[in-house]
């Protein structure tokens, strides 16, 4: 009996050290306070109602942004800028018209919370895009601005580098300047990679 309580001490030892040992070796939760700029890519599709149209394509574009972080909690703003080859051809009057989606622009908020490595957030902000008809001899180019509303998540893989996935809906009306033109409304999802600045925090 005097002997198995040692035992029974090193026995709790052991196994302390076994679960410490995993908890030493796991990586700090991420810090994502501070300024960031980067990269995205992916696919987009946009319906002009009531027209016929319903574009779709490839994106490409950059993005930036600062995010404040309270405990669990990030704030942020984020700027982007998306090139894009969303277009569709339809047939009108015995010719051929072509409406193709130059950019999209936004200045969202966001709203996130950390998880690990892991930032899941949602985006809110003003959107405004650039889109173009050809087609019965006329080309017009017209500008659109209005609401966009996504969600997404980032996740750190290094330090000063994560990777996104993200979704944005856009519901834009058309600078109509006494012409019938109709809204825009557009979907795209990308993904990207962002750099942090290190000295940001």
């Amino acid at each position: 009996m005097i002997c198995a309580f040692p035992k029974k001490l090193v026995g709790l030892g052991a196994i302390a050290v076994v679960l410490a040992v995993p908890a030493q070796a796991q990586e700090p939760p991420a810090i994502w306070t501070g300024f960031y700029a980067g990269a995205h890519a992916g696919y987009g599709w946009a319906i002009d109602e009531p027209a016929p149209f319903d574009v779709s394509g490839g994106v490409l574009g950059m993005h930036a942004g600062y995010n404040y972080q309270m405990g669990l909690t990030v704030l942020g703003i984020e700027g982007d800028y998306t090139g894009s080859w969303m277009e569709d051809t339809q047939s009108a009057g015995g010719a051929r018209v072509t409406l193709d989606v130059d950019y999209l622009a936004s200045i969202r908020g966001r709203l996130g919370y950390a998880l690990g490595n892991a930032l899941l957030y949602g985006t809110i902000g003003y959107a405004w895009a650039d889109a173009g008809t050809s087609g019965l001899g006329v080309s017009r180019t017209t500008d659109f601005d209005g609401l966009v509303l996504g969600a997404g998540m980032d996740y750190k893989f290094a330090p000063d580098w994560s990777a996104r996935v993200e979704g944005l809906n856009y519901w834009l009306s058309p600078d109509r300047n006494g012409q019938n033109i109709d809204d825009l409304d557009a979907t795209v999802i990308r993904a990207g990679i962002t750099w942090h600045l290190p000295s940001s925090y």
